[in-house]
């Protein structure tokens, strides 16, 4: 096995922290193996200001990474897997998906909030996702929805600078960088919005060619999470899935069973179409769903995609 492995990662706060629970995991398989981190900067780093959207999507996040494992300068990267665009470079490869943690989002306030019926008329949130505004709108059409960005503390800090009545995040990062919300109170938004695909997880990227990196991700990769993401990611290439609409999709066990539930939306709110496929543990299922999406799309959601 390789005796020194170069991992790529964006330097900010939750990238690391989740770069080295993966090189933690690899050290209890591998001691005898060293592993040293590269950070690479990224447009989505670089520019704080700009909408994901503006910018180029959620590659933003991945490109610069990309271009270290083509030039084998990096020999694999630990990235989220929701900002990873749905068809990678023809060299490259997700060779692990670890076990995910939770996929689902949550509003976290000043206030104490016990539903999203219970914000004040006309409350301001803050999300730069579309696809967690359109949800939000479609449930409570007077929200104001506040554009912003930047890692979770600085989003923490825009409910105060702001005025913001609260923020949505993600419940992984805040679990994988154990922050402490004591001055804050945080709702569930699971049973509200279906989470953007792919969140929760954490994906090992690396060259195709590469067979030791390849074995030696393959010891850490879960199996049941790998299904989930696998329709899940199908489910987003059918529908050309980037920043410019929201599109959610989540699929998970449930007695004994696959089930997914896919979504896409219209920013504002006003268009929402939903599809359930249980059981979703067949070939193509996120491509049908897509396809059951797009038939009922009448209002022009994903057009010009």
């Amino acid at each position: 096995m390789t005796d020194k492995v170069i991992v790529g990662s964006r330097k900010s706060k939750l990238a690391m922290a989740q770069t080295k629970l993966v090189i933690a995991s690899l050290k209890e398989l591998f001691p005898t193996t060293q592993f040293e981190i590269k950070n690479v900067i990224t447009e989505g780093d670089r520019n704080q200001q700009a909408s994901l959207a503006k910018i180029g999507g959620k590659g933003v996040f991945v490109k610069e990474i990309e271009e270290e494992l083509k030039n084998c300068t990096i020999d694999f990267a630990v990235h989220s897997l929701k900002d990873v665009m749905p068809v990678l470079p023809d060299e490259l490869t997700l060779g692990a998906f670890p076990k995910r943690v939770s996929p689902f989002d949550c509003l976290v306030s000043r206030q104490k909030i016990t539903s999203l019926n219970s914000l004040p008329h006309g409350a301001r949130i803050g999300t730069n996702s579309l696809r967690r505004q359109g949800q939000l709108l479609n449930l409570r059409p007077d929200l104001k929805i506040i554009p912003i960005r930047g890692n979770i503390d600085t989003r923490l800090k825009k409910i105060d600078t702001e005025n913001l009545t609260g923020v949505i995040l993600a419940e992984a990062g805040l679990e994988r960088l154990n922050i402490d919300l004591s001055d804050y109170h945080k709702l569930s938004l699971k049973d509200s919005i279906i989470p953007a695909v792919g969140q929760g997880c954490l994906a090992i990227e690396c060259r195709k060619a590469d067979e030791k990196v390849l074995k030696m991700l393959s010891q850490i990769n879960d199996s049941e999470s790998t299904q989930c993401i696998h329709i899940e990611r199908e489910f987003m290439r059918e529908l050309g899935g980037s920043c410019n609409f929201p599109i959610g999709g989540h699929a998970y066990l449930q007695d004994q069973q696959i089930v997914f539930d896919g979504l896409i939306a219209s920013p504002n709110g006003e268009h929402l179409i939903k599809e359930v496929a249980v059981p979703a543990n067949k070939p193509g299922v996120g491509k049908m769903v897509a396809d059951q999406l797009l038939a009922k799309d009448n209002f022009g959601i994903i057009e010009g995609d």
